[in-house]
């Protein structure tokens, strides 16, 4: 166990890291975390047990944790305890598996500010911050490798969405804006803000326990999510 006591600035993002393999927990709290701007390593664990006998004394904004914590408890179940009895506004999930969907199945009490990346791509810089600062705000972040190799089941509630519309979803699931979005499509935010609205109203999605209907669109995404490269 290690905890620490750094100096927080204003603004800052307090992380908790649990990881169970001593090397890689050492990357994420030495090397990457340290990169990003405005995150603040508050506490490294090998496991959640351990990791919840410490958590009422640190500070904690995210919890990042791998999902796969070997015996014991996992990293989801982890997240939501952490949810539920501390002040985390956020988890954000490693793994080497592309298994994404799961975060459909977390208890609506604590739904919102779950992240999702790919344990071999985690030395993206960029994507790392987005998933923090994300989860931080309550939103989704999936890793942009998993999303590129998706293909998603349209005989449910995505079947009445466009192929531009479920593009769109797609990018919003990466964790970019409207304005990222529009960049990338060479059109307008505006047209982009359109195209949420009407993607939110053919999907039946309002405002729901805290939820905005931005997540609940990206989890709808997930429910139909399926790994084109299996």
């Amino acid at each position: 166990m290690n905890a620490v006591s750094p100096q927080r600035l204003p603004g800052a993002i307090s992380v908790v890291v649990v990881e169970d393999e001593p090397l890689f927990r050492d990357l994420l709290v030495r090397a990457l975390l340290g990169q990003v701007p405005g995150a603040t390593v508050t506490g490294s664990f090998a496991t959640g047990e351990i990791a919840l006998e410490h958590l009422a004394s640190i500070p904690i904004d995210i919890l990042l944790s791998d999902i796969d914590l070997g015996r014991g408890m996992t990293g989801v179940e982890l997240g939501i305890e952490v949810r539920r009895h501390f002040a985390a506004r956020g988890v954000v999930l490693l793994s080497n598996l592309s298994q994404p969907e799961l975060l459909t199945r977390i208890p609506t009490d604590v739904q919102g500010g779950w992240s999702y990346l790919l344990k071999r791509n985690i030395s993206n810089i960029d994507q790392l911050g987005a998933a923090l600062h994300s989860a931080a705000t309550g939103e989704i972040t999936i890793d942009s490798e998993i999303i590129a190799g998706a293909e998603i089941t349209r005989d449910g509630p995505m079947g009445s969405l466009t192929s531009r519309q479920i593009e769109v979803l797609a990018m919003v699931a990466t964790g970019l804006s409207n304005q990222r979005v529009a960049e990338e499509l060479h059109v307008g935010v505006r047209t982009v803000e359109s195209s949420m609205s009407l993607i939110l109203t053919q999907l039946g999605l309002t405002p729901n326990d805290g939820i905005s209907p931005r997540v609940a669109a990206v989890l709808a995404y997930l429910g139909a999510y399926t790994d084109g490269r299996a």
